[in-house]
């Protein structure tokens, strides 16, 4: 028997923007790559956790990010619906496919890509995503696994180095329904590549879909520590391709849940830190000043993120504020008490790269850096051991619990 009345609901809206009207400027590779058709269907898809004593919303967006600024006012406008923000997360599954929200893909460098009519309907489609989502709880049972994903993950960056693992978490109600399914794998979805103009969810939208219709519920994607560079190793960069590797991704993590045993939930704990970092990238300051990107106060020369581990007894998910290269994901991984470890990237921001400070080497030149990609996109050197520092501390209870 659960010690907790543990409840859960999920739901579910397309944000697929309407072409034909303004450009749609797709996030990604290269400026001015405007969408002239829909793939696959864009979400924002959201699963609501509650105890007595706390209320939990994960939220997926088909989108490249989402900055802390715009976080916020989300944030502001569920506690206008009387959602306790403390409890929201905000991840963005990373697809190059999707309207740019950040603001570096427009029609030419120097003039922004970001939509502000757009952006504005998008977060009310969040705020409904949420409340329906908590409105629509119920008495649950869980099971997890973990699993990998075999060929279809490489690493430009750094060739071998590849976190091809798929955990998975599953709610289920005492008649069988399935009320929702995170999945949760580290590479970017960018099947569709610089020269495709189609708006889509990628694999991470295919292998959704598959599973919804395999089980039932809502499918949400987290992507894990994709950075460095963990992309698809696949045939072609199609359509077909986008459906075959997310196929292949829902089934892996379908076949792992059929062994998983149900089991009450006996925990539901949330605990959150803020970082602070310095932002010494000219690329980054430069975007700021020119309007592209939403500017963000600074205190001593760096900016504040933030980051979060939600605790459910064997299952942790920890989240972070960027795109974490693999091998400070395996780290945390094996800091975390598992036995099902999850890692949310792009979470409540979007910071870019997140290198161990021993692999940053700083570019010559910021707008050629070669094979300094990453560093070029990346706040600075002292990133990753600040993230992963507060990481850990989070991890060993450093942090009260709500």
């Amino acid at each position: 028997m659960t010690d907790i009345n543990f409840l859960a609901g999920a739901a579910a809206r397309p944000i697929t923007p309407v072409l034909g009207q303004d450009p749609v400027f797709l996030a990604g590779f290269q400026s001015n790559r405007r969408a002239t058709a829909v793939d696959l269907e864009l979400y924002v898809r959201a699963l609501a956790l509650r105890t007595d004593t706390l209320s939990l919303v994960l939220v997926a967006v088909d989108l490249i990010g989402l900055t802390l600024p715009d976080v916020q006012e989300i944030r502001a406008r569920v506690a206008e619906c009387g959602v306790d923000p403390y409890g929201l997360i905000i991840t963005c599954t990373h697809t190059h496919s999707g309207p740019d929200t950040i603001g570096l893909w427009g029609p030419q460098e120097g003039v922004t890509g970001r939509n502000l009519i757009y952006l504005e309907l998008l977060k009310g489609y969040i705020v409904d995503t949420v409340v329906e989502a908590l409105t629509f709880c119920c008495p649950v049972s869980m099971r997890y696994a973990t699993t990998s994903l075999p060929v279809f993950v490489q690493n430009y960056r750094t060739p071998g180095l590849v976190d091809n693992e798929v955990a998975t978490l599953q709610f289920v109600k005492p008649d069988g329904e399935v009320v929702a399914t995170l999945l949760n794998l580290a590479c970017h979805p960018e099947i569709l590549d610089g020269e495709s103009t189609l708006l889509s969810s990628d694999y991470a939208g295919a292998a959704c879909n598959a599973l919804e219709a395999a089980v039932g519920g809502v499918a949400l994607h987290v992507s894990g520590a994709l950075g460095g560079m963990l992309s698809p190793n696949v045939a072609e960069r199609t359509p077909a391709d986008v459906q075959h590797m997310g196929r292949a991704y829902a089934e892996v993590a379908l076949a792992a849940l059929t062994s998983a045993p149900l089991m009450e939930p006996a925990c539901l704990e949330l605990r959150r830190a803020e970082l602070s970092l310095p932002q010494p990238n000219p690329l980054f300051r430069m975007v700021q000043e020119l309007g592209l990107v939403r500017s963000r106060p600074e205190i001593d020369g760096c900016i504040i993120t933030e980051l979060a581990y939600i605790d459910l007894g064997p299952v942790q998910i920890l989240t972070i504020p960027g795109e974490l290269l693999p091998r400070l994901g395996f780290e945390l991984k094996a800091a975390m008490p598992g036995p099902c470890r999850i890692l949310a990237g792009i979470a409540d921001d979007e910071l870019g790269y997140i290198l161990p400070d021993d692999e940053f080497i700083p570019p010559a030149d910021y707008r050629n850096p070669g094979a300094q990609y990453e560093e070029s996109m990346s706040l600075g050197p002292e990133t990753g051991s600040r993230y992963l520092k507060a990481a850990l501390q989070l991890i060993r209870g450093g942090s009260i619990a709500r």
